[in-house]
């Protein structure tokens, strides 16, 4: 989980501090929702190869 969350939550991080310094923010929003959702593919894709093998 600490995998997952915290490189995202690096990310959201960035895009406020961008947003505050009146810098393009949602690069970093975008790059943060995109980690998420590939990540969390990847989890379901290993989870469901997993639960074949039972």
């Amino acid at each position: 989980m600490v995998l997952v969350f915290a490189p995202a939550g690096g990310l959201f991080g960035k895009a406020v501090a961008e947003a505050a310094a009146g810098e393009p923010w949602w690069p970093w929003l975008l790059a943060a929702l995109v980690w998420l959702v590939l990540s969390g593919l990847a989890s379901v894709a290993v989870s469901h190869r997993l639960g074949e093998h039972r």
